[in-house]
């Protein structure tokens, strides 16, 4: 499986429905939304994998497992 934000190497996680849940060794664990998953997909955007890993260890200090989706993602523009 890959990772949703750098495409490296991830293991997937079951999770609620509707959100995908991934553990990789350089974005650390997060959940994403299925809908922006497929948003991104169809008009071909990717993560600012550094930008995005920065945002997700901010998170940690308040969840364990940030959950990304349209508000929170961090497009490469």
């Amino acid at each position: 499986m890959s990772c949703l934000i750098c495409a490296g190497q991830a293991e997937s996680v079951e999770c609620t429905r509707g959100w995908e849940e991934r553990r990789c060794s350089r974005c650390g664990c997060y959940r994403m939304s299925q809908s922006l998953i497929l948003l991104m997909m169809e008009e071909g955007q990717i993560f600012d994998a550094e930008r995005m890993r920065e945002w997700l260890m901010s998170r940690r200090d308040v969840i364990a497992v940030p959950s990304i989706d349209h508000g929170q993602a961090i497009l490469l523009l």
